[in-house]
């Protein structure tokens, strides 16, 4: 077990049943838990109150959003999460797991990028992306983002308890 693990925020819209981000959501919070490097925070956003957020992004070390496509875009309650929180975000390492429509929720996941850069976080490259719900589940694919994301997490966290964020 790692010393200090850690601290992943899943954000996720809903955790209702039988949808598929639920399914992807869940899949890949056992991705996470298998791996001692990691200690999970499931953020359902449709259950935690909005004024909670801030508190719980802020207390990870980094974050993973599970959010579909609409409109050639990501949901508009994301959005209203994601203003929601803030300075909490500044120097969090965040990644995505995105899904639906002819891009697989890529083109969610670019919005989501730029958005998080005027935040002062830092998005990683690898991205898992969906197009249906047959798509493969692919447990190399989530080990190569969780490894990414422990790389970036390290360094950052380090950086935020010595040196405060100045913005």
């Amino acid at each position: 077990m790692t010393v200090h693990p850690l601290r992943l925020a899943l954000l996720v819209r809903n955790s209702e049943p039988g949808k598929f981000g639920t399914v992807l959501a869940d899949w890949f919070a056992r991705e996470v838990e298998s791996r001692d490097d990691f200690k999970l925070d499931l953020i359902d956003l449709s259950r935690t109150p909005t004024a909670d957020l801030p508190a719980r992004i802020d207390d990870a070390d980094a974050i993973v959003i599970v959010s579909p496509e609409y409109n050639h875009g990501y949901p508009g309650d994301l959005k209203t999460a994601i203003d929601a929180v803030r300075r909490p975000w500044y120097a969090k390492p965040v990644a995505f797991l995105v899904y639906g429509g002819r891009s697989g929720g890529l083109r969610a996941a670019e919005q989501l990028r730029q958005v998080f850069g005027e935040l002062h976080a830092v998005t990683i490259r690898e991205t898992l992306s969906f197009h249906q719900p047959t798509d493969p589940f692919t447990p190399a694919a989530a080990a190569t983002l969780l490894t990414q994301l422990a790389w970036w997490s390290r360094p950052l966290r380090e950086a935020r308890t010595t040196t405060p964020y100045p913005a």
